[in-house]
């Protein structure tokens, strides 16, 4: 159903071209990354099960929470394999890329990438709300080392969302509403441009995006799940004036994103002695916004859970093996994933491999 779904749409919908992209994937969804989620190659949205991960990944988990919960630290740090290939004494030189470019000059073939998340929260049962603030860049030495082509990725957005169970929580319903302030850029510039910035040459605006999920839960052996997601309702126009500036002389605004679908089976099988596994099969982008092939937007999550306390994960997603582990305390979660993002034009194309480091803390 769902593949017919896909191809029907293919008719329907204009595919949002690969330079027009404004996040790192380029496979359409949300814009918080969980370390979990990636782990899972981010077949994730049966399994979003806090605040941070229902206001973003699927709405209607927001009615699944079960006590009030203020989270005011949640922090991920991450970088590229090129980023700890290239360590090197000037490395504290990465995030000013005036001082950085005469070091990417003399390793033309590495592409070091990296970046920061913070993202605090309050949540309840049927509410939540945050602040997400995140920076991601990228650059490399290109054109036999006369040009530095960078990437660059800023996101400040305030988001609050609300869900409600019905028929004793079989099914839930969840609406979550983000205010994108948003600035982005891939540019190309000569080696000896100064002054040279992640900042100089962005797109940058903001806009309001409605999100809605849907689930179904199945109250047998396994809880066989059915969700869909679905994101940007009618498109997000970035024609608003944006909170915070992160771009310098910015004269640019992003392209509007269109509504994408992303829907879900999922089930949990039990081990015994405290343990069980969570299945997520995801299929992402439902109506290809994203321009991308079937495959790549297909994903599959294992996750083996002892005890909530301590997780192994596996997933295949953009056609890439993904995996990770998690550690989770009474007031705290620890965990750590390797992952590729596709930063290439078409399906399997250039794998950017990363690491994520998450902590979490929740004071109540």
């Amino acid at each position: 159903m769902l593949l017919a779904i896909s191809f029907i749409a293919a008719f329907l919908v204009q595919p949002v071209s690969a330079d027009q992209r404004q996040r790192g994937d380029l496979v359409l969804g949300s814009r918080y990354i969980a370390a979990r989620a990636v782990a899972l190659g981010e077949a994730f949205i049966p399994l979003a099960d806090d605040g941070p991960s229902a206001l973003f990944y699927n709405p209607a988990a927001i009615a699944r929470l079960h006590k009030m919960t203020a989270e005011p630290l949640n922090i991920s740090l991450q970088a590229n394999t090129d980023f700890f290939t290239s360590l090197n004494r000037q490395v504290y030189k990465f995030y000013s890329l005036d001082s950085y470019a005469p070091v990417l000059g003399g390793m033309p073939n590495r592409a070091p990438g990296g970046g920061f998340m913070y993202f605090p929260t309050f949540s309840m049962r049927g509410f939540a709300f945050g602040v997400l603030l995140q920076s991601r860049v990228h650059a490399a030495a290109v054109d036999s080392g006369k040009n530095i082509r960078y990437r660059s990725f800023y996101d400040l957005i305030p988001t609050a969302g609300t869900g409600i169970r019905l028929a004793s929580g079989v099914v839930r319903i969840g609406y979550s509403f983000q205010w994108i302030n948003h600035a982005s850029g891939d540019i190309t510039v000569p080696i000896d441009k100064r002054p040279i910035g992640y900042d100089l040459g962005l797109a940058e605006g903001a806009a309001f995006s409605h999100n809605v999920g849907f689930a179904l839960t199945l109250p047998v052996q396994y809880l066989p799940a059915f969700n869909i997601v679905a994101r940007n309702v009618m498109g997000a126009k970035f024609d608003k004036r944006p909170l915070y500036s992160f771009a310098e002389n910015s004269t640019i605004r992003p392209k509007d994103e269109p509504m994408t679908l992303d829907a879900s089976l999922s089930m949990e099988p039990k081990t015994g002695a405290g343990g069980k596994f969570n299945l997520a099969f995801q299929y992402r982008d439902i109506t290809n916004q994203s321009g991308m092939l079937i495959l790549g937007r297909l994903s599959l999550g294992v996750e083996f859970a002892f005890r909530n306390s301590f997780f192994l994960r596996v997933g295949w997603g953009s056609a890439y093996l993904d995996a990770g582990f998690g550690m989770r305390r009474e007031k705290s979660d620890l965990s750590v994933s390797w992952y590729a993002e596709e930063f290439g034009n078409i399906y399997h194309d250039f794998g950017d491999r990363r690491i994520m480091l998450q902590y979490q803390y929740r004071a109540f």
